[in-house]
């Protein structure tokens, strides 16, 4: 149900569909009684806080520009820390670090992917900002907020709009006869425009790309880099907001995908989700957290990506940060 339902929203913000006359007063609605309170919060957080959020619902990135924000501000000495809702896990009310063996059910699948690929500390809360105070408490001097644009009691000094490239901001309406969370005007609002990708394109925006370093077998930890998957035969697994994105990353690496299944973003893996398949099974990164918890009776491999920062973005946001601790 939940998947007929995102085909269907997604033909309409995003294909050839128009949205019908009930959904666009809903929209108007929305737009009136919400969208205007959700304007960027003016107040100061304690430390550097950039916030890596889009305003489309749905995938854009996030994940993986988040990790690499995080492990870039590290190497260059800063005690980096990432603060997330926990979305899809339990969301506690009270701040608390994930440990890299965490239960996604709990921790929520996108945070312990984060925790297990940046190595450093990452806090879940229902509150964010309480989440942000925890991160300082124990010694962050700057923290990347996984989502948040539309969080307005989260301070913030820099925002990250992330946008796909491939899809853009849809037919532009607002929800739910559009894919917007915010009336576009907030595109102005934020610091920096990042596209993943595609052909889309935004005044100033800066495109970077996500790109596979390795495949990794979930029992033993063996690599391999795709291109030795070149002309092999897979299955393709796959629970995330975009999974057409996975797919056509596999077959333009010169895959041939024998299945491929796509369930719904935050899907709770289980053992009968992987029935059938003959394997070996190509899953993201955001869907292993959940799969090693398992047995799931078939060899997998997880694709392992990484985003590629322009070097004048990374510039843009670091000199914020140097400049926010007077540097």
């Amino acid at each position: 149900m939940r998947r007929a339902l995102e085909r269907y929203f997604t033909a309409i913000w995003f294909g050839q569909s128009r949205p019908g006359l009930l959904l666009k007063v809903l929209s108007g609605l929305y737009g009136a009684w919400w969208g205007k309170r959700l304007v960027r919060p003016g107040h100061r957080p304690p430390v550097p806080l950039i916030v890596v959020g889009n305003l489309v619902v749905g995938g854009g990135g996030k994940t993986p520009l988040v990790i690499a924000l995080a492990r870039h501000f590290s190497q260059r000495g800063f005690q980096a820390a990432v603060i997330s809702r926990g979305y899809g896990g339990a969301e506690p009310a009270v701040p608390e670090q994930v440990p890299l063996d965490g239960d996604p059910a709990h921790v929520g699948d996108e945070p312990l992917e984060i925790a297990q690929g940046c190595r450093l500390p990452v806090w879940i809360c229902r509150s964010r900002k309480a989440a942000m105070n925890a991160a300082v408490n124990a010694g962050a001097n700057l923290v990347i907020a996984d989502d948040g644009l539309q969080h307005g009691a989260l301070p913030r000094s820099f925002e990250i709009c992330v946008v796909d490239g491939s899809r853009g901001l849809g037919n532009r309406h607002m929800l739910p006869a559009g894919p917007l969370r915010q009336p576009l005007s907030r595109m102005g609002q934020v610091d920096l425009v990042m596209i993943k990708g595609g052909d889309w394109q935004w005044p100033g925006g800066a495109r970077y790309s996500l790109e596979p370093v390795a495949t990794v077998r979930l029992d033993t930890g063996e690599e391999r880099s795709l291109e030795r998957w070149a002309d092999h035969e897979v299955d393709a697994v796959c629970a995330i907001a975009h999974p057409d994105s996975f797919f056509s990353l596999l077959e333009r690496s010169g895959i041939r995908l024998r299945a491929r299944r796509a369930f719904p973003d935050h899907h709770p893996f289980g053992r009968d989700d992987l029935a059938g398949l003959k394997g070996p099974v190509m899953v993201t990164a955001k869907d292993a957290v959940k799969l090693e918890r398992l047995d799931p009776g078939v060899e997998v491999w997880v694709v392992r990506v990484a985003a590629r920062i322009p070097a004048g973005a990374l510039e843009q946001i670091e000199t914020h940060v140097r400049e926010f601790h007077g540097e």
